[in-house]
């Protein structure tokens, strides 16, 4: 189900018709997607538009699973590379303004360091008191919504995610759809 601090803000800033006019769904899986000329929905969210991105803001959760899964996803610029490269933030406060801020910042870092990757982000509205299992849970959810955007996001540990969760999100959508895999599955860690 959606994250209840993610549907009552969600339902605070966006009107009943963007709901109905984006909502798409994919089995259990739902999405709500905002390109870079979406200009008055994304500052509805909070982000301003400019030169740099975001190319791509997405609002999803899993409808069907008894735990609140759900989380945004930012690809801020595509520039220097593709897939846009950035860990997953945890927490149970996220927007999607501090998601894009923090994609932003992975624009800039990987532009700085040169990589040939662009800047993402993704972040998991949850709560940090979940149980082992229940983590595990959400993190294997989010894999598959996250899973769509493969070809644009590769996703690595942030905040209130570990090299664990990578390994889960590994196993559900592939070895090459994270980063920080363990040793025995190809990864540096």
């Amino acid at each position: 189900m959606i994250p209840r601090r993610m549907r009552e803000f969600l339902h605070d800033v966006l009107p009943e018709r963007t709901w109905h006019n984006r909502l798409r769904r994919d089995g259990s899986r739902a999405y709500m997607e905002f390109g870079p000329t979406d200009v008055d929905r994304l500052h509805r969210l909070g982000i301003e538009v400019d030169r740099l991105g975001p190319r791509l803001v997405v609002c999803m959760w899993d409808e069907d699973s008894p735990l609140e899964v759900g989380g945004y996803l930012v690809v801020d610029n595509l520039a220097m590379g593709r897939p846009a490269m950035g860990g997953i933030r945890m927490l149970p406060d996220l927007t999607p303004l501090a998601v894009h801020n923090l994609a932003r910042g992975m624009t800039l870092k990987n532009a700085a360091a040169d990589l040939p990757y662009g800047g993402g982000k993704s972040g998991i509205v949850a709560s940090q008191d979940l149980s082992p299992a229940d983590h595990t849970e959400v993190i294997r959810r989010f894999a598959h919504l996250i899973y769509r955007y493969r070809d644009i996001y590769l996703p690595g540990p942030d905040v209130g995610t570990n090299d664990a969760d990578m390994k889960t999100i590994a196993i559900e959508n592939g070895l090459d759809n994270t980063l920080s895999k363990p040793v025995e599955m190809g990864g540096n860690r």
